[in-house]
């Protein structure tokens, strides 16, 4: 389902990025495209980020017993 919803967001990006390359220009399309695939990737990465890094005091407490 996620795959799916991946397709059809990109296929959506590419319809709009087009549309605006029409009507804007390339350099339009191609920021508006960067922009929308920055997002989906800071939004992956903060999905795929599962572990809570500890600061040094926090290990110290942690190994310490």
């Amino acid at each position: 389902m996620k795959g799916m919803k991946r397709k059809i967001a990109l296929a959506a990006t590419i319809m709009a990025g087009t549309l605006i390359g029409a009507f804007r220009g390339e350099v339009a399309k191609q920021r508006y495209i960067a922009k929308v695939k920055s997002r989906y990737e800071n939004h992956k990465q903060v999905q795929q980020q599962e572990e809570i890094l500890l600061d040094e005091f926090e290990l110290s407490a942690f190994h310490s017993s």
